[in-house]
Parts: C-alpha cells; structure tokens; sequence
C-alpha cells in the first residue's frame, strides 16, 4: 500500500540512500542538519513515499518569492527508489506537492531538471510539466 505523508526524522537514513542513488552522495548526518535547516524557517513541505513501510520516494517543495514573476512552488528535490520506479510513486509524489501548493494559494508550480535526466523529462511531460526555458547553472564556491 502506497501512503503519502511528511517527512520525519525517522526516515532520514531512508532519505540519505535514495539521496545518494540520485546521484548526490550524503550521510546522514549531512541529511539531518539539512533537514532541520529546512523544516525550521521555510514555507515548504518534504514528504515520503511509503510502500509496506518502507520508504520508497520523497518529494521537497517550497514556496519562492520572486520580483521578476509571481511567486509560485518550485520542486527541489525529487527521488523514487530504483527499484521502485514505474510504479506511479513519483506522480504520487508530486501530486502531494501540487496539492500543497494549491493549499497554499500558489498558482504554478515548477522544477528544475538535469539536461542529462531524459527518463526524468518524459516523466515530468506525461505528469503535465512543459520545457518552458533552458539555462546554464553558475556556481561559484566562496572562502572565508
């Protein structure tokens, strides 16, 4: 049986794996800080996928606040367990995270994805999601 619910500091071990599988190495104690980073300052919702107990998929959203354009829910982090995909967790997922949006009166939502992500593209196209524009990511890392 496949249950939506929020995240808990339970399910962090969980999370640190399917982080990792994404392609994001993490230990869990790098996931716990981040988590409680998040959970206490930010107008967002993490949830889990949970399969016959297991957690199998999470999902973290958050409202942005924009000058240029309406503020609107962005999607920052998506992960269904791989031997779990195909099994509609993710859309589970991201339906839990529209409805959040909806109840908290945004009217779009968005997400990025990585250009080397196609399965993850055709996925978010069949869900409903279109390519409105492609960019490039700048980063650059600060020292004290």
């Amino acid at each position: 049986m496949l249950t939506i619910r929020p995240m808990e500091e339970r399910d962090l071990p969980s999370v640190a794996a399917l982080t990792t599988q994404l392609g994001y190495p993490s230990t869990l104690e790098a996931i716990a800080r981040r988590y409680r980073a998040i959970v206490a300052g930010e107008e967002c919702a993490l949830s889990v996928a949970e399969v016959d107990g297991a957690v199998a998929g999470w999902v973290y959203v958050r409202g942005v606040l924009l000058l240029e354009d309406d503020a609107r829910a962005e999607v920052w982090g998506l992960v269904v367990d791989e031997q779990r995909r195909r099994q509609r967790i993710g859309e589970a997922l991201m339906r839990g995270a529209e409805q959040w949006a909806r109840d908290a009166g945004y009217r779009a939502v968005s997400l990025r994805s990585n250009i080397t992500r196609s399965g993850a593209h055709a996925f978010y196209r069949r869900i409903g999601y279109s390519t409105t524009k492609t960019s490039h990511i700048f980063w650059k890392a600060l020292t004290s």
